[in-house]
C-alpha cells in the first residue's frame, strides 16, 4: 500500500479540530438548552462554518477520489454556516430546516467517503457511525414539529455534537496512529 492510499484526504488535525469544535459547542448546548433559538442558530452556525472549512483543509493531500466529497461537504458547510452567521433572527424556522437537510447531506457524504477507503481500513467505521447519526438526527429533527419541542431540538443537537465529537476524535487518533506507523516502517 503506498503512502498516498493511507492519507486519502483524512487529515488527523483537521479532524481533531473538528472533534474538539463539536464537543465544545455540544457542551455548550447541552449546559444551556433553554437557550434561545437565536443564539442555538449562532452555535450551530459556527459549527457548520468551521466543519466546512475543516473538510476543505482536510482537501490537502488527498486523492482525487475524495476531493469531490470533501470539496461538496467543505463548501456546503461554510455556505449554511454564512447563512445561519447572517440572519439569526430572520430565518431561524428556515434555516433550521437547511440544518436538517445539511445533517442527512453530511451524514451521506460521511458514508460515501467512508465506503471510497480501502478494504483493510477498519477506521472507516467510525465515518459510517458518524454519517449514520448524522442522517438520524437529521430525520428525526425533520420528524419533530419544530414549534412544539425546540429544547428537544437543542438537546439532540448537543447530544449528536458530542457523540460527533468524540468519534472525530477517534477517526484522528486512529489517522495520526497509521501515519505514526507508517513513517516507523
Amino acid at each position: 500500500m503506498s503512502e498516498e492510499d493511507l492519507y486519502l484526504g483524512r487529515a488527523p488535525l483537521s479532524m481533531a479540530a473538528e472533534g474538539i469544535i463539536a464537543l465544545f459547542i455540544g457542551a455548550l448546548i447541552l449546559a444551556w438548552p433553554g437557550m434561545t433559538l437565536v443564539t442555538l442558530t449562532w452555535i450551530v452556525g459556527l459549527f457548520a462554518l468551521l466543519a466546512g472549512i475543516c473538510a476543505l483543509i482536510a482537501l490537502i493531500g488527498a486523492r482525487k477520489l475524495q476531493r469531490g466529497v470533501l470539496a461538496v461537504t467543505g463548501l456546503s458547510g461554510i455556505i449554511l454556516g454564512c447563512i445561519f452567521l447572517a440572519w439569526p433572527m430572520g430565518t431561524t424556522a428556515v434555516l433550521l430546516w437547511f440544518l436538517m437537510i445539511w445533517l442527512v447531506l453530511y451524514g451521506i457524504f460521511r458514508i460515501v467517503h467512508a465506503v471510497r477507503q480501502p478494504p483493510e481500513d477498519r477506521s472507516k467505521w467510525i465515518d459510517i457511525g458518524i454519517g449514520l447519526i448524522s442522517i438520524v438526527v437529521g430525520v428525526l429533527m425533520i420528524a419533530l414539529p419544530v414549534l412544539e419541542g425546540l429544547e428537544v431540538l437543542a438537546l439532540l443537537l448537543g447530544i449528536y455534537a458530542v457523540i460527533t465529537g468524540i468519534l472525530l476524535l477517534s477517526l484522528a487518533w486512529t489517522e495520526w496512529n497509521k501515519r505514526k506507523h507508517m513513517h516507523n516502517e
